[in-house]
């Protein structure tokens, strides 16, 4: 299962900058209040931010359990016997995630929507993100509480029925912490797509920044379709077809423009990226399917692309 082995996709920055012919994508979100249209485009660009901080946070920490000590757990409580492998248990280590991001004046609540959005967004995206953060501290107190059990032998007590509760649970809780996240992202799209066009509409390569923006949601596209076992290799090479077509046109985009704001050198290595990736589809598509190493060399990839995405917007 592809997507247990990688289960969170990257996701990328979009910019926030004052809205004027002048200013660079280094002009980020300015805290504002007021009701015009600008304001507006920019709380929600800032509101958006904020969440995709604290999502690369926490599904980084869940990716990190998934990927590594969940199979050993899954192995112990089928088997019913220790693991001779060693756990590592550095799954939610690190910094601790919380809802609250950024300092000073530019600080975002992410329990607090209504600060930055309108009220009927609002309304729809605060119990998402109450069930994210729900369930992502239920996944690392279950994560915890498997290793108390664990480190005490508990399980020579119970034959591991506990273990197979705390197993469960942590089924039950990644699954509701990515519905959660997968449907905030459909339910704010076309607020935080408007807002962009609001924001960029004077700025000297608003070309540019919607083309890679257009260009990375064709590639978040053919990650969960090579993610999916079920995905016919038709439709993978459909998709494979038009991000080939965006690098190519990616070629036609002004380049003085992109002097002019420094930005050429970042926008080059987002499409050459985006070249690499392609190459990697190409190597995996002779097999005639994308097998779960070729997944894990694809996503090394995408995780390079998005880094540059994010290095060129902001």
């Amino acid at each position: 299962m592809k997507k247990i082995i990688l289960s969170a996709l990257l996701l990328s920055t979009l910019l926030a900058c004052k809205n004027n012919s002048n200013s660079s994508i280094e002009n980020l979100f300015e805290n504002t209040t007021g009701s015009n249209p600008n304001e507006s485009a920019n709380r929600v660009i800032s509101y958006y931010n904020a969440f995709i901080e604290y999502d690369s946070s926490t599904s980084k920490k869940i990716d990190n359990l998934l990927n590594d000590d969940y199979s050993k757990f899954e192995k112990m409580v089928t088997s019913k016997q220790k693991t001779d492998r060693i756990l590592t248990w550095i799954a939610f280590t690190g910094l601790k995630t919380s809802t609250t991001i950024g300092y000073g004046t530019d600080q975002v609540d992410l329990l607090k929507p209504e600060s930055y959005l309108d009220n009927d967004l609002a309304s729809k995206i605060k119990p998402l993100i109450i069930g994210m953060s729900e369930s992502f501290t239920a996944t690392r107190t279950t994560y915890e509480d498997f290793k108390k059990y664990f480190e005490n032998e508990d399980y020579k007590d119970d034959n591991w029925q506990k273990g197979s509760q705390f197993l469960s649970d942590i089924d039950k809780n990644t699954v509701a912490f990515y519905k959660n996240r997968d449907e905030f992202l459909a339910v704010i799209d076309n607020s935080v797509s408007s807002a962009e066009e609001k924001i960029l509409e004077d700025h000297p390569i608003k070309d540019a920044i919607l083309h890679a923006k257009k260009t990375l949601k064709i590639v978040d596209e053919m990650m969960f379709l090579i993610g999916e076992e079920a995905t016919p290799m038709e439709n993978i090479e459909k998709t494979y077809s038009i991000l080939e077509e965006r690098l190519n046109t990616s070629k036609k985009v002004d380049e003085a423009k992109l002097k002019e704001q420094n930005k050429l050198d970042s926008f080059t290595n987002f499409y050459k990226e985006i070249e690499t990736i392609l190459g990697s589809l190409r190597k995996a598509k002779r097999d005639g399917s994308i097998s779960d190493s070729d997944y894990r060399d694809i996503n090394y990839d995408y995780s390079n692309v998005i880094s540059d995405y994010n290095q060129f917007v902001k």
